[in-house]
C-alpha cells in the first residue's frame, strides 16, 4: 500500500528545502533564484508501515507570468503530480501575503477532491509578529473555503526539527479516509441544526432535511434527504456544511453534501 503526496506553491516558498528536510537529505536542488526546481523530483518513505511517495514540484506562477516554454513545463508537470496524489501539501510564505493567485491554487487543489495541507513556512523570519501573522492566515483560511476545514501549520525549514508532524497528518488522513460515519451520530447532528437553524422559507414552502447519510468515504460525499430541497439557497448550503465540519472535527478534507428530494433515504 502506498499514499502519493505532493507539494506545490509558488517559486521560492522553501518546498524543496522542506521536502529534502523529509528525508534527511539534500535530493532536490535548493538556490534563492525561483525556477530551480522544473523536473518533479519523487521519493517514497516508510513510515508505520506504510509507503509515502512525496513528489517535490517546480513553483506554480499565475497565468500571466506562465508563458515561456520553461514555466509551462513545470506547471504541466505540477499538475500531473497533483492528479496522481491523494494529499497535497500547499506550501507558502509567512512573510508573503495571501494572494489571488495562491487562492486559485488552493481552489484547483480542492477541485479535484484532494485532501489539503497548508504549511506556513520560513516562520522563523516573523518572530517580531508572529501573532499577526499567525490571525492573517487562519481568517484567510477560515472564511474562503466553504468545503473545508483547513488549520495552518506554521513551520521553518530551517530552524525547526524534524518535520515527521507531516508524516504523522498524512497517515491520520489516509487512515481516516477509509471509515464511515454511523448514520446515528450524522442524524443527532442533523436533529441539532434542525432545532435550531432550518432552511429558511421560500415562498410558501419551507425546505425539511430528514436524513442525511453517507455514501463515500474519499472523497467524503453524504446525501441529505427531504422535501423542498432544491430550494434551499447557497448561504444555506455553506452554513450547513461549516457546522458539519465543525460537529465532527474534520480538517483537511474535502466535503460534499448532496441535497435529495426524497422523503424515503432508501427509496
Amino acid at each position: 500500500m502506498s499514499i502519493n503526496v505532493c507539494i506545490v506553491g509558488k517559486p521560492n516558498v522553501g518546498k524543496s528545502t522542506f521536502f529534502n528536510k523529509i528525508f534527511s537529505s539534500d535530493i532536490s536542488k535548493v538556490a534563492n533564484e525561483p525556477g530551480t526546481t522544473t523536473q518533479v523530483i519523487e521519493k517514497s518513505i516508510l513510515y508505520k508501515n506504510t509507503k509515502f511517495i512525496l513528489f517535490d514540484t517546480g513553483g506554480l506562477k499565475k497565468k500571466s507570468k506562465s508563458k515561456d516554454d520553461k514555466q509551462n513545463y513545470i506547471t504541466k508537470e505540477c499538475l500531473s503530480a497533483i492528479n496522481k496524489s491523494s494529499i497535497v501539501i500547499f506550501m507558502v510564505d509567512a512573510n508573503d501575503k495571501f494572494t489571488k493567485n495562491d487562492k486559485q491554487i488552493c481552489r484547483l487543489i480542492l477541485n479535484k477532491l484532494k485532501s489539503l495541507i497548508v504549511i506556513v513556512n520560513k516562520s522563523d523570519l516573523i518572530k517580531n509578529e508572529y501573532k499577526s501573522r499567525v490571525n492573517y492566515f487562519n481568517f484567510f483560511f477560515q472564511n474562503i473555503f466553504s468545503d473545508i476545514k483547513i488549520k495552518p501549520i506554521f513551520y521553518s525549514s530551517i530552524s525547526s526539527k524534524s518535520p515527521d508532524f507531516v508524516l504523522k497528518l498524512i497517515y491520520e488522513l489516509d487512515n481516516n479516509s477509509k471509515y464511515l460515519i454511523d448514520n446515528k451520530k450524522l442524524n443527532i447532528f442533523l436533529k441539532k441544526i434542525n432545532d435550531t437553524h432550518r432552511a429558511p422559507y421560500t415562498g410558501k414552502f419551507r425546505p425539511n432535511i430528514k436524513f442525511l447519510k453517507q455514501v463515500n468515504a474519499q472523497p467524503l460525499i453524504l446525501k441529505a434527504f427531504g422535501t423542498h430541497l432544491k430550494a434551499i439557497n447557497k448561504d444555506y448550503k455553506n452554513f450547513f456544511l461549516k457546522n458539519f465540519l465543525a460537529h465532527f472535527n474534520i480538517f483537511n478534507k474535502v466535503v460534499i453534501i448532496k441535497f435529495i428530494n426524497n422523503e424515503n433515504p432508501f427509496n
